[in-house]
């Protein structure tokens, strides 16, 4: 996923040369609208092309790729409006000042903004939208990332980054069918089954494992051995199994090989403090502030897609139907 809610701030100047000529002649299509302001197609373009530069997206990949955009995008005006509400975005003033230094920047390169924006496919009022978030969110976050707030972060979720490993068993049932949500379905039943046995005393965990797993751990009573937070299992394995003490099952959770069940055997605490891993902290809080904001505001807000770009079902990770086949 494009982790756009950390993506540096890069002066509006910096942006021109990186921006196909697809993308600067795109028609001013909405892709969605949040509370009537639309969000434009060539918008969504425009910000992948920023972050991805020079490297390519396969076919298959580039609906969800574009669908996690435009969500970001739909939470970045989430975000302006509440911090709008409580007087904590960039003033006109602000905005005039900053477009008045592009101006001079542009001019030492021997061009002018309105040269720049033709080139980039923009209006004025696109430049100064883009300027409206980098300004306010960078302000917003200068408040927020103390080191108080770090610790505090980092004291409430100590393991996910004090270098602890968890050893880890699991049992894995794969779908029927691959790629089928019914099969998918049926697997993540059959675990919720297999849990309820296990909760009730009927079979223990290591029992369960070599019955029913069908990972190649399955023979060891699913024990997978020792693991990090970031490695080397599916990420909504290990945030699932950093959430759990000594001894507790998962409810099911899904990723790309099926439905698991997991087990932590035992901890090793890490020795990591939080000044050490600051910046890999600072990352996450900044993708807690993004998210919750926009959370906060949602409720608050009307957000419509067009269909003129792929998008999830609101609420989900599912890309919309007529968006899976464009």
């Amino acid at each position: 996923m494009l982790n756009l809610a950390i993506l540096p701030i890069v002066a509006a100047v910096a942006m021109a040369e990186d921006l196909s000529a697809a993308i600067a002649s795109a028609d001013r299509i909405a892709a969605a609208r949040v509370d009537g302001a639309p969000i434009y197609v060539h918008e969504v373009q425009r910000l992948i092309e920023r972050v991805l530069g020079r490297r390519k997206v396969t076919p298959e990949a580039r609906p969800v790729l574009e669908a996690e955009t435009l969500e970001q995008l739909v939470k970045r005006r989430l975000i302006l409006k509440f911090l709008e509400k409580r007087n904590l975005a960039a003033s006109r003033e602000d905005l005039e000042a900053e477009v008045s230094r592009i101006k001079r920047q542009l001019a030492q390169q021997g061009t002018t903004l309105e040269e720049y924006l033709q080139r980039t496919g923009q209006t004025r009022g696109d430049l100064e939208q883009t300027l409206l978030w980098e300004q306010t969110w960078r302000r917003y976050l200068e408040r927020n990332l103390s080191e108080e707030n770090l610790e505090r972060y980092f004291q409430s979720r100590r393991r996910e980054f004090d270098g602890t490993e968890l050893r880890v068993a699991h049992i894995l049932i794969k779908p029927a069918v691959a790629d089928d949500p019914e099969s998918l379905t049926a697997a993540v039943q059959q675990a919720e089954q297999i849990r309820g046995q296990i909760a009730a005393g009927a079979v223990d965990f290591a029992a369960a494992a070599r019955e029913h797993s069908a990972s190649p751990t399955a023979e060891q009573g699913g024990d997978i051995g020792f693991l990090g937070r970031k490695a080397p299992m599916p990420e909504p394995f290990s945030k699932a199994a950093f959430a759990l003490k000594p001894g507790e099952v998962s409810p099911p959770v899904v990723t790309p090989f099926g439905a698991h069940l997991i087990q932590v055997l035992e901890a090793k605490p890490g020795d990591k403090t939080w000044r050490d891993v600051r910046g890999e902290l600072e990352q996450a809080v900044t993708q807690y502030l993004f998210d919750w904001v926009a959370t906060q505001q949602r409720p608050h807000s009307q957000v419509e897609y067009t269909g003129a770009a792929p998008h999830f079902e609101p609420g989900t990770k599912k890309l919309n139907p007529s968006a899976a086949t464009r």
